[in-house]
């Protein structure tokens, strides 16, 4: 009769989003993180060769704003952002791997005295489970408290999801249920990512309609996009949807000028919430988001305070939305120099301000100057402004054209990008500010 009894609580708590006594505005949270996918191939982005039936009905469902950015395109720091809440010249997380010689050590160390999204929300009674992309030690380091094994370089077994199982994050939602708690499950799959391997009933479906490479990449986006059916039936399944805020975006761009660059496909992503209970369905393609508002808005969601300083903003609150006009983004090289000078590993800081955006391009290892000190066109540097609005595709490079509105831009910039610098190194703005 005790063990019934124990089952019938445990179910209930199932059911109604895993929520302990006292926690009933809680949500369930559920991360998902895509990986290498551009900007335009979603069928609500309006590509209309490439099916995704179950993100399109997030995007419909939920809140979507279509002008999403990472603040780098590269997975590890886009990544380490979502883990701190801050741009990675602030976590210190700049490439996917240290330069020949040097340990990743040095960085982790860094970035682990940062306050952590699964840590934070862990303290705060939710059951948090790790599954896909992860460089950072192993999950629990990061506060998971539960995950798919040894991670290795950048997630090791965990890399299943999705493509081999889906089956570690219901057995989480289980657990959470047992142990009456919400859960926030961070589901970051190798998907589209290479090896573009897709089942060939996907494959098939694409090749008598798209050239070879780009018929496998969007096979393997539908492969996604059937995951994240999958998912989203789960928990329909079980009735805690309505009461489960899901996020969804992309860990950074492709194709054409896409990963590694800070053009549109490889910094743009589409941000998705969805929180029937909470949020009524609306597509804003106007206003600016960014994975620096993924902590925040997950936080707010949970009732957990965010640590002081964050850059990003909640993305539940419309006003905070509102009045943000500017994201700053950051590109480096894809191996990293030093921990503590962003700078050695800079290629380009960007400005995106309103609809117009100023890319401003460096040779690794040599340190930014002030706007005040350069033109806009100089041997140095290399400037490119883009009227986001006219040119979405960034074809046509008005620098020359607008020198004051470049200098303007890279005065903002210079009043974002000051990280601090290691003493006895010559730095462009004042030490110590982040």
């Amino acid at each position: 009769m005790v063990r019934c009894i124990a089952w019938v609580a445990a179910l209930a708590a199932l059911l109604s989003g895993g929520h302990g006594a006292g926690a009933e505005a809680r949500p369930n949270i559920v991360l998902i993180i895509g990986d290498d996918h551009a900007w335009t191939d979603y069928g609500f982005m309006g590509n209309a060769a490439v099916r995704t039936p179950h993100i399109d009905k997030l995007a419909a469902t939920g809140r979507t704003y279509t002008r999403g950015y990472v603040t780098t395109a590269l997975c590890s720091p886009s990544l380490a952002t979502l883990l701190t809440g801050l741009h990675p010249h602030q976590h210190g997380i700049t490439g996917n791997d240290p330069a020949k010689g040097q340990s990743r050590e040095a960085w982790l160390d860094r970035f682990f005295r940062h306050p952590l999204l699964p840590k934070l929300l862990a303290d705060a009674g939710y059951l948090t489970m790790h599954t896909g992309k992860y460089w950072m030690r192993e999950p629990a380091a990061a506060g998971f408290t539960r995950d798919m094994g040894k991670t290795d370089r950048h997630g090791g077994q965990a890399l299943d999801i999705g493509r081999q199982t889906m089956q570690p994050i219901y057995d989480a939602i289980d657990a959470a249920g047992r142990e009456a708690k919400p859960f926030f499950i961070w589901y970051a799959p190798f998907l589209p990512h290479t090896p573009h391997n897709p089942p060939a009933r996907l494959l098939d479906t694409y090749a008598a309609i798209e050239p070879g490479s780009r018929a496998k990449y969007y096979a393997m986006i539908e492969w996604l996009d059937e995951t994240v059916g999958d998912l989203m039936a789960n928990l329909k399944s079980r009735g805690i949807d309505e009461d489960t805020l899901v996020v969804y975006l992309n860990d950074n761009g492709w194709n054409d000028r896409g990963k590694m660059t800070p053009y549109e496909n490889g910094v743009r992503t589409p941000i998705l919430l969805r929180w029937p209970k909470k949020l009524a369905p609306r597509i804003d393609r106007d206003r600016l988001a960014g994975n620096i508002d993924i902590m925040p808005t997950i936080l707010a969601a949970a009732g957990v305070p965010a640590p002081a300083g964050l850059p990003g903003v909640d993305l539940l609150d419309e006003r905070a939305v509102a009045a943000r006009d500017t994201l700053f983004l950051a590109n480096y090289t894809h191996d990293m120099v030093s921990p503590d000078d962003p700078a050695l590993s800079l290629l380009s800081r960007t400005c995106i301000h309103g609809t117009w955006k100023l890319i401003d391009s460096w040779q690794p290892g040599s340190r930014p100057e002030p706007a005040a000190e350069r033109k806009a066109q100089d041997p140095v540097g290399r400037r490119e402004l883009f009227d986001l609005a006219a040119d979405p595709l960034e074809e046509r490079n008005l620098a020359a054209e607008q020198p004051a509105r470049v200098q303007a831009l890279a005065g903002r910039i210079d009043g974002w990008w000051q990280p601090t610098v290691p003493p006895g190194a010559a730095s462009a703005g004042q030490p110590g500010r982040q």
